[in-house]
């Protein structure tokens, strides 16, 4: 496995095997204050490394996103990360949904902003997202 970044944030990893793209938000990004910008750079990265790495699968584990996404993030994200797993034509993404109330509530919305053909299912459970995408 392929560390592509790990900070007090977030951690992306490439799995050669797997075919997926990992990224893994971290408690620390409860106290994190960050700019829009800093957001926006964030996820433009995520983007960038789905298109870079060209996986099959894509999982987002955001249990521990403290980070919340505004109304005016939440379409450029969406349309972000859409955009990458679509030129990167990922087979299946799986996003595992952050514990906090209102991190989760942005993060809802943010599904909800995504115009695509292609399926983002979120769980609540890390094993059941997994388990759907690798059919374990």
């Amino acid at each position: 496995m392929e560390i592509l970044r790990d900070d007090e944030l977030l951690k992306i990893t490439f799995d050669e095997d797997k075919k997926l793209i990992w990224t893994e938000w971290k408690p620390e990004s409860f106290k994190a204050v960050l700019s829009k910008d800093e957001i926006k750079q964030i996820n433009k990265q995520i983007a960038d490394y789905i298109i870079e790495y060209n996986p099959d699968y894509y999982l987002a584990d955001q249990r521990q996103r403290g980070v919340v996404y505004t109304i005016d993030l939440q379409e450029y994200i969406a349309k972000v990360l859409v955009d990458a797993v679509e030129q990167a034509n990922v087979k299946k993404t799986a996003i595992v949904m952050p514990a906090d109330y209102i991190v989760r509530l942005s993060n809802e919305q943010t599904i909800d902003e995504i115009d695509s053909d292609y399926e983002y299912d979120y769980f609540n459970d890390f094993d059941k997202a997994w388990n759907y995408l690798f059919n374990e």
